[in-house]
């Protein structure tokens, strides 16, 4: 089973450092990203460390559906 994740502060240094550890996990799925500061931009123009993950662009949070997601970061 995959879980659907959701990261709230995905464009800080945290948030990068889940995003690396998460895609690579087996049974987790990143589903949104929140960054009310940086929303509209790919995660590969905040970090371009990350550009190689297949990621969906930054939102803020409250455009978020969290009737989708199994699990969220803050």
């Amino acid at each position: 089973m995959t879980h659907q994740i959701a990261i709230i502060g995905a464009s800080g240094y945290t948030g990068a450092e889940l995003i690396r550890l998460i895609a690579e996990h087996p049974n987790m799925q990143i589903a949104a990203l929140a960054a009310n500061s940086k929303a509209g931009q790919a995660m590969a123009d905040v970090f371009p460390h990350l550009r190689h993950l297949d990621l969906p662009d930054l939102v803020t949070w409250e455009q978020i559906d969290f009737d989708a997601i199994d699990l969220c970061f803050c």
